[in-house]
């Protein structure tokens, strides 16, 4: 670890948090959510093989908080790292993105801004997610479950409730909207990809860019 390097590094807001966690050289990340008062790992990074030459999500090497953001939210994670054949970059934020109605009350998400230099040959690219509650809990099990989904090439919205609650109504929704590249959904594993749209046959540099809101249904 170079010297100084923290362990931990996370932005938060009163209903989420984006933690980076660094292991062994590099850095994983989680986002978790509040319900209830207490935390619960909701989207976890999966990074299958850390020494792949194209992991399974961008391998992190080096990463900092820099108070670049807006006034309510100035804390950006810039990250980079470098595997194999490709360089990437990221700048991670919580923003509040603008209602229809009343921008200045528009719901709080988090963006992810990521690119990669490559030269060929390249194997994945892109970012991947594990949704970590479970669709059923047994009985008096706390914690989130998830309820339904529905998805395409752009967005993924999945419903949530209370495990513990009798009510059949979801809620919480988590809403991610990608702003550059495609999403892919596996249901039997439960992992969301997020990949760049381009050519992976020659040199170049591709981004992907999404954003995450954690939403209460009645809001």
């Amino acid at each position: 670890m170079s010297p100084g390097a923290l362990t931990r590094i996370e932005l938060t807001t009163p209903d989420a948090t984006l933690r980076f966690d660094r292991q062994a050289d590099r850095y994983s990340h989680c986002l978790l959510v509040h319900p209830e008062d207490q935390l619960q790992v909701l989207l976890q990074g999966v990074l299958a093989d850390p020494n792949a030459p194209w992991p399974s999500d961008p391998p992190l090497q080096q990463l900092v908080l820099e108070p670049i953001g807006d006034r309510e939210f100035p804390d950006v994670a810039l990250g980079v790292g470098m595997s194999g054949h490709g360089h990437w970059s990221l700048a991670a934020q919580w923003l509040r993105t603008p209602g229809p109605a009343k921008p200045q009350m528009g719901s709080v998400a988090l963006e992810f801004d990521y690119a990669c230099k490559l030269r060929p040959p390249v194997g994945f690219l892109g970012s991947t997610y594990r949704v970590v509650p479970q669709r059923y809990l047994s009985g008096g099990t706390s914690g989130l479950e998830w309820m339904r989904v529905e998805f395409g090439k752009q967005h993924w919205t999945g419903w949530f409730k209370e495990s513990t609650s009798p009510s059949s109504i979801p809620s919480h929704k988590l809403s991610i909207v990608v702003l550059a590249g495609e999403l892919q959904w596996d249901a039997d594993s439960q992992e969301i990809t997020v990949r760049p749209v381009g050519s992976l046959e020659k040199p170049a540099t591709l981004r992907w860019s999404y954003r995450v809101a954690w939403i209460a249904c009645d809001e």
